[in-house]
């Protein structure tokens, strides 16, 4: 599998390069925990909670996600999630990992992408059981980046010599 410029990894870049790539990844971390500690305020991270926050609650006196703010939300996310995943893949392509690592963490991460962007219709206007798909799709995502957060931040500055110099070839 040929992808991108063999000859460009990460550990190979000066100092500057490095950092940058260091900076996205960090802040996309940074973004991800907000997104959590967020996604916890607003539903418990409960199956329960979730189906709440998009469908309503007697209990609560909640009224279901309107329309528009459903289609709203889902708008941005269309915008933003792809992207992001999109250079986090692009990240852990300039990585020496497995093909394979690569391959499997690209489908995973839009797959999961792609089950949180559905689910919250499902929920809304299907059933409070699609609630499982949303989670399904949250973990795809978190392992996902989890995997294109470490395995770039070792090999950037965790392994001893460049790559390059010791005469592997891809």
């Amino acid at each position: 599998m040929r992808n991108f410029n063999t000859r460009f990894r990460l550990r190979d870049t000066d100092r500057h390069i490095r950092l940058v790539y260091t900076w996205f990844l960090l802040l996309m971390l940074v973004g991800f925990i907000f997104t959590f500690f967020w996604a916890h305020s607003m539903t418990d991270l409960t199956p329960k909670g979730i189906a709440e926050h998009y469908r309503g609650s007697d209990a609560t006196f909640g009224e279901p996600m309107p329309f528009g703010q459903l289609a709203e939300t889902t708008h941005f996310h269309l915008f933003t999630m792809p992207v992001v995943f999109m250079i986090m893949v692009h990240v852990l392509y300039l990585t020496m990992a497995s093909p394979m690592i690569k391959v499997v963490s690209t489908w995973v991460a839009f797959i999961g992408v792609t089950l949180d962007l559905v689910s919250p219709w499902l929920i809304a206007y299907v059933s409070p059981l699609f609630v499982l798909t949303m989670l399904t799709g949250d973990l795809l995502m978190v392992v996902s980046f989890l995997i294109m957060f470490v395995i770039p931040m070792y090999e950037m500055w965790f392994l001893k010599a460049p790559l390059m110099m010791r005469g592997d070839n891809e």
